[in-house]
């Protein structure tokens, strides 16, 4: 009776350890994620305003 304790003891403790390991990679990937996005859509921002900055100085170029 005494080793089965212990086994479930030790299985417990380690769900827990895994679970709140689960737990923090969860959360830097959602972290990352939030990111990504916020580097993505600066990234259009920029690449948009760049491009409309070029096509106005071609509507300024001489001819």
């Amino acid at each position: 009776m005494y080793w089965f304790l212990l086994f479930v003891a030790v299985v417990v403790v380690w769900t827990v350890v895994l679970a709140l390991l689960a737990l923090k990679l969860w959360r830097q990937g959602k972290a990352l994620t939030r990111e990504l996005v916020a580097a993505q859509s600066k990234l259009a921002a920029a690449q948009s305003e760049a491009g409309s900055g070029q096509t106005r100085e071609d509507a300024h170029a001489p001819a």
